[in-house]
């Protein structure tokens, strides 16, 4: 008897790089394809006839690869099409063997751990990254490429002080000492009239110098579509071609305006709009300030879904300085940062231009130095005989009802001493107390603390 010895045929790395990537929906290149062919040179093997086909495959067009189902949208069907190839060289139980070879996929792919795909989310170690600079459009007021909010009643001054914000950041020239990084402006004048241009001519007179880095789309955009967003992404790209520098801010003025109809209270529609906000925020690299009403109630912030006011980097409250020409700035949310200081600013007159019946035309500009606020609330407005620690008692009151922060008599006491010293609280703390609940400003239910709101 004559004893045989069948050779065995094994694999080669190029083959199964090949016949791997092939299986899983991935492209292999002609170089590993030539590989396999020369390595498995009879075409009459199972595996020399798998290199030959796996070298005719890698050879076809793009257009007869998609007529054979090897590419296809739907990625099963992709899948059962590409492995009936190596079911017809091999076999399915040896194909199924070959792609379970964890050893094997090891070697030929070092740096892919079986069945461990790597996270996209950017993901950090503890405190790594504590020491990133926080880049600003005016810094430590308005953060680089975040959504911002200024609000306020009617009347507040708000749309001048957007204006005055785009004028500096336009003409690179600092705000209220504060550096700004210069860029081109895109202000959305949604109420439309010729107030924007005439505030902006006015900033012009004041200051001696053009702002020809700040450009009107003089009618309302709408966030909620996307064929608006495209269009401010659009017109921001243009703007950089055409002046040389990138758009820093977008500004929304008003948010009431640019709503499309829907309903702010709506936490759908709000987020819609937040979203398309978003949207041309990363598109553009700007940050973008949203010009917004205050509600009914001034206490409870600004009108519309709260998801809003949880959507911003930053937020500030806007009022008149009683009945003269000044705004009183309030800082009511920075996210990664300190809030700036409460400050007052005082508004000058601008002349601009006789008109055709010789009567002047005049505009203000926000003079952007600060001073401390001179405000009578309107609570307070009647009451005779108000100390500073009464008003300080009121504000802290206030202030914590507004943020749904805890509003208890032992927290307010904390609050005092802080600010006016623990001695001066222990002694006439409950005098103040007394002189503002009489006044009917505030209500004591057991231990907690409510402003009673002006009707």
């Amino acid at each position: 008897m004559t004893a045989q010895l069948a050779a065995v045929e094994t694999v080669s790395d190029a083959l199964f790089t090949c016949s791997y990537l092939w299986a899983h929906g991935r492209n292999y290149s002609r170089t590993d394809a030539d590989k396999a062919l020369h390595q498995h040179k009879d075409p009459t093997t199972r595996y020399g006839k798998l290199a030959v086909r796996l070298k005719q495959i890698v050879e076809m067009s793009y257009e007869d690869l998609c007529d054979a189902g090897y590419l296809d949208t739907d990625r099963k069907q992709m899948i059962i099409a590409r492995r009936s190839v190596l079911v017809e060289e091999i076999g399915e139980v040896e194909m199924n063997t070959l792609l379970a070879d964890t050893q094997r996929i090891q070697r030929a792919f070092p740096d892919a751990t079986t069945g461990d795909r790597r996270s996209k989310l950017p993901l950090t170690r503890g405190s790594e990254g504590y020491n990133v600079r926080q880049d600003y459009v005016i810094k430590h007021m308005l953060p680089a490429q975040s959504l911002c909010s200024i609000y306020g009643p009617s009347g507040s001054y708000k749309s001048f002080l957007a204006v005055s914000l785009a004028c500096h950041i336009a003409a690179g020239v600092v705000w209220s000492g504060r550096k700004v990084e210069q860029g081109a402006v895109l202000y959305v004048v949604g109420e439309g009239g010729v107030g924007v241009p005439r505030r902006i001519r006015a900033w012009e007179q004041v200051h001696g110098q053009q702002v020809d880095n700040l450009w009107l789309v003089n009618r309302p955009v709408f966030p909620v579509r996307e064929s608006e967003v495209s269009e401010v992404i659009l017109a921001a790209r243009q703007i950089t071609a055409e002046c040389g520098m990138p758009v820093r801010l977008v500004v929304i003025d008003t948010l009431a305006r640019c709503f499309g109809g829907n309903d702010e209270n709506d936490a759908r529609d709000m987020g819609a709009f937040i979203e398309g906000c978003d949207v041309i925020k990363q598109k553009t690299g700007a940050t973008v300030l949203v010009v917004h009403h205050s509600g009914k109630d001034e206490a409870k912030g600004a009108r519309g879904s709260s998801s809003f006011r949880a959507a911003l980097d930053a937020e500030f409250n806007v009022k008149r300085e009683g009945e003269g020409q000044a705004l009183i700035l309030s800082c009511t949310k920075m996210k990664d940062a300190e809030e700036p200081e409460r400050k007052a600013y005082d508004l000058r007159t601008a002349e601009l231009y006789t008109d055709e019946d010789g009567e002047l035309v005049c505009s203000l500009v926000v003079h952007d130095q600060p001073r401390e606020a001179k405000e009578v609330e309107p609570e307070l407005a009647n009451v005779t005989r108000l100390s500073d620690n009464h008003h300080a008692l009121w504000q802290a009151v206030r202030s914590r009802t507004a943020k749904g922060e805890p509003c208890t008599i032992s927290v307010i006491k904390d609050d005092l001493r802080a600010t006016l010293g623990a001695d001066k609280v222990r002694k006439s703390f409950s005098r103040w107390l007394d002189k503002l609940e009489s006044e009917q400003i505030i209500r004591i239910e057991g231990e907690n603390l409510y402003p009673v709101t002006v009707e």
